[in-house]
Formats: structure tokens, sequence, C-alpha cells
């Protein structure tokens, strides 16, 4: 007998198998239990879920005559016949390959023959996004209408390109990244079974490399049982994978901070001679570049990852991408001696020009509400003005609701989603850290653990009000709190409730022209270091502002 690729010989065969998938177990197990399943449904989600395995289970289940628990009991006639490979009413189509008008018009003069054994004709179209906007249509009258002895189950990997006409007549499904923990469980079960030695580390390294897909990680599992006789180490796994150590990534982004150019260009000279994978390199280091800037503060290392981020765009899409990371590299490191980019002085300089400094005009408050004393002069040295940060404080707590600060959080773990965005990368980076604490219909305040962060999230607080709008669409006026302060004002909020303590709307005003024209005096004396500055950062991503 052959040998069985692994992911086949452990794929799931009841849903009391599937690992990851509680809350898509559950709905399937109840529905079919209380006979109150769809006749259509969609699954969605990143390959290597589970989307295909539990499509063929449900077709099981809903033909099994004596089902209990959502378990088919494996004896029935409906059972035998619908695990059977020659099973005429469990009909699987690949979309990717089938994707014609023609192929769902067959479909479409079949679907009413009733089925040949099984109580109910199941139709699973993998990929159906594959499918053409004429076979869509094609389709779409029979998924509105099906026979009642006809079910469909439709998956795909990019929802997106499903019509909307056909996601609105299915039951959709979501199929979540499976999470490390549930995977190394599974593989670690596998590798107990198999009688297959490897340490816990590579176990570990191979649900890193998967990125939430079992049957990825079952694969790179079964690579590594015969790559080496010998016991899998965690270094068999990088060799397989073609990637690196975290230590050695660690090494390569502090080289690159340190512009270290002969170095890292030797190192990815050597990885690639080796076979290593470079785009999953160049990922790594974007990453740990991304944690060390939040602990560090650093804004040279926005730059680093912003020269990362288009090249490795550019990789994904060439045959180049040795050459295209190599010339980030250069263009990260070449001017290592150069004052400017030895010391961040000047830099700092070019970054204050873009920072919008408010002075309000306060209007006068009523006896028992929330007052603001106003300053004469605001002080352009300051990182913000701190009238400014009570006033926006304040206004939060005007028109402060719970349901659109939990609009907020249920959108905010979609900023990891454009962590790698060539405009917005690096500044939601930044957010993703960030807690949404109390927000309004119009403001809303964000705790951060770093007080270096606080202070620089303020004084660009216009840049991180853009990312949030046109990234996950968040458009609200924000202020950024340390968690001390946040305490003290919390505090004092309650405090006000308490005491039957208003607090009244204080207006916004541009700062006065004369403290502008103090600006856009000084905007000529730095037009030298703007123009030395743009030949060694790609200044496109940094908005320069000469006068607010």
């Amino acid at each position: 007998m052959s040998y069985q690729a692994l992911y086949r010989k452990y794929r799931p065969k009841n849903l009391n198998e599937v690992y990851g998938q509680n809350v898509v177990v559950n709905i399937l197990k109840n529905a079919v239990q209380n006979n109150k399943f769809g006749h259509a449904y969609l699954f969605t989600g990143s390959r290597g879920c589970g989307k295909t395995s539990v499509a063929k289970i449900l077709a099981r289940m809903i033909n099994c005559e004596n089902i209990k628990d959502g378990i088919p009991c494996g004896k029935c006639n409906g059972c035998l016949n619908s695990e059977s490979n020659s099973c005429v009413d469990i009909l699987e189509i690949d979309a990717a390959s089938n994707n014609g008008v023609d192929e769902i018009r067959e479909l479409k003069s079949k679907v009413n023959l009733t089925p040949a054994v099984l109580k109910y004709k199941v139709y699973i179209i993998d990929e159906v996004h594959m499918l053409t906007i004429g076979a869509f249509n094609a389709l779409l009258k029979t998924l509105e209408e099906p026979p009642e002895h006809i079910v469909f189950i439709l998956a795909t990997t990019e929802l997106h390109k499903v019509p909307i006409t056909i996601v609105s007549r299915c039951q959709t499904l979501e199929f979540k990244k499976i999470n490390n923990n549930d995977m190394f469980a599974r593989l670690k079960e596998i590798s107990d079974l198999e009688k297959i030695n490897i340490t816990d580390d590579a176990i570990w390294e191979i649900v890193n490399a998967s990125d939430g897909g079992l049957r990825d990680a079952i694969g790179l599992l079964d690579m590594a049982t015969a790559y080496t006789n010998d016991k899998i180490t965690e270094e068999d796994i990088y060799i397989i994978n073609g990637n690196v150590s975290n230590n050695e990534i660690d090494y390569l982004s502090d080289l690159l901070i340190k512009k270290e150019l002969n170095t890292s260009l030797k190192i990815i000279n050597d990885y690639f001679d080796t076979g290593k994978d470079l785009t999953k390199i160049v990922e790594k280091v974007i990453i740990n570049l991304k944690d060390k800037m939040i602990k560090e503060n650093d804004i040279n290392i926005c730059s680093i990852i912003n020269c990362l981020t288009d090249a490795l765009d550019k990789m994904q899409n060439s045959v180049l991408g040795k050459i295209y990371l190599e010339i980030a590299i250069f263009n990260i490191c070449k001017n290592a001696n150069d004052e400017i980019v030895k010391t961040n002085e000047n830099l700092d300089v070019i970054m204050h020009e873009e920072k919008n400094i408010i002075k309000p005009e306060i209007e006068k408050k009523e006896e028992k509400s929330v007052t603001i004393e106003s300053k004469e002069v605001v002080d352009v040295n300051n990182s913000i003005d701190e009238e400014f940060k009570k006033i926006r404080i304040n206004n939060t707590f005007v028109g402060v609701n719970k349901q659109s600060l939990n609009e907020i959080k249920d959108k905010w773990n979609d900023l990891n989603n454009f962590t790698f965005d060539k405009e917005f990368g690096a500044l939601v980076c930044e957010l993703i850290d960030a807690t949404p604490i109390a927000a309004s219909n119009e403001y809303l305040i964000l705790e951060y653990s770093y007080d270096s962060f606080v202070e620089k999230g303020n004084m660009y607080i216009q840049k991180y009000e853009d990312a949030l709008k046109r990234t996950i669409a968040i458009d609200r006026k924000l202020i950024f709190v340390t968690k001390n302060e946040w305490l003290e004002i919390k505090k004092n909020y309650i405090e006000n409730i308490k005491n039957n303590v208003k607090y009244n709307y204080i207006e916004e005003k541009q700062m006065p022209d004369n403290i502008t024209k103090k600006i856009t005096s000084n905007s000529k004396k730095n037009s030298d270091i703007i123009e030395k500055a743009n030949e060694l950062f790609d200044m496109s991503k940094i908005e320069i502002k000469e006068s607010v």
C-alpha cells in the first residue's frame, strides 16, 4: 500500500475532530440535530483551516439516519454510502478549474434529479470566488430556490470576490485561523501517534510558520519526517521552510538600524545562496522592527520599515527579489556617516514643522460646570498645548457613550490588516498597542503604555487621525493619555458625576495669526535641512507642513 500523506490520514471525520472552529462546530451540530440546517452555506476563511473537511462532514451528517449529538453513526446506509468515494450524490466541484457558465448550466440541469441513494444531494463548490460573472448569474436562481433534496456548500478564501447576491442567499460561516495552542496540541498528538521524534521547539516553529493553517502545519511536519531520520529539531524546520531563527532576525534588524551596509548585504547573500526564502525573512524583520520601534520610540525605524515594505511588495511579484532587497538595504544604509543620520536632531526639526498647534479661545462656563483656564500664549516648543488636551478630554465627556466605544473596540483588531500598508503601516503599528478607553460620536481618548509615545502621538495627532479614518473608517478627534493620567481623569469624572457637575462643549479654534507668522518665518531657515533629509529618507511617506 502506498504512503498516505499525514494531512489526508488525519483529516477530521466528524465535528469532534475539528480543531479551532468551536463556533462553526456548535452551529452545525445544533442545526442538524434540530433539523434546521440551511439549503445553502458559504464557508469562508484562510487556506487550511478546515472549510472543505467540514463541508464533507456536513454532507455526511445530513444524510445520517441515526445522528446523535451532531455525530454521524457511521453504520447506517446513509453513512456507508456517503463515505464511499464512488457516491454520486455528493459532488465536489473545483471552481478554480471548472469556472465557466457551461459547467454551472450542467449542474443546473441535474439538480432536479432526485438523489440516487442518499436523502440529500450535496454540491460542494470549492474556491467559489473563481467562478466567472456569467457562471455566478447562472447559479443564482438555483441557489435561491433549490429543490428540497439539494444542499449547496460553497467554500472560498476570498469572500470579497463573491457577489453580494450570492452571499445574501447563503448562510455564511467564518472559519478562523487555528490558534497556536490548538495547533500545537494537534501536531503533538499526531507526532505521538506516528511515533515521530521531534522537539517541542520544532513543533512551535512549525506552528509559527503555518500562519493559522493546520493543513499546512501537518504538511510541514510530514516534510520534516522525510528530511531526517534523526530527532527533528528547530533548525531542521528552518532549513525546510527556508526561514531563519528569531535570534538571526533580531541580529539583522539591529544591523539595519546601525546602518551596517556590508555586513547586512553579506548576510542576505548567504541566505540566498543557502536557499532561504527572502520574502519570509523580510516579513519577520519588519515585525521585529515594529516591536523595536514601539519599545524604543525611534522614528528612524519607521523609515526602515517603509523601505522594507516597499521592497517586499516588489519581491512578491518578481523573480528579482534579491535585487530589490539589496537596493532597499543600500538605501537604508547608504549615508551612515552623514550627520543627519547619526542624530535625530535635524529630523526632529523637520517633523516639528508638521505639528498643528492650536490656541483655543475658551468660552466662560456657568457655575457648576467644568471650566478650563486659557493660556495667553501657546508655547510652540511643547509637544502639545496642555489646554488643547484638556479641551479634547472635556469634549469627549460631553457626549461620552458606551455604544460608540464598543463600536470602535470591535473595529480595532482590523488594524492588524494594515501593518504592512505602504502609507500607514508605521502609524498603524503604533496604534495597535493603544487602548480606546472613552469615546463620543466626535472624540476618542486613547491610553498608551509608554509615556514617550503619548507625547509623540499628541504631537503628530492629525497623522494618527488620518490613519484611523483611512484604514478602519474611524473618524474621531483623538487625544492620547498615559495610564496614570487616565486614572486621575476617570477619578475626576466620577467625582463630577456624583456632584451633578455638567460637562459643557468647548469650541476648538485655530491659533492666532501672530503665532502663525512666527512659525512660518522659521520655515525658510529649515529648507536646507528638508532638502538634505529628502535625499536620505523617502519623504513621500512623511507629510511636511511649512505652515499651519
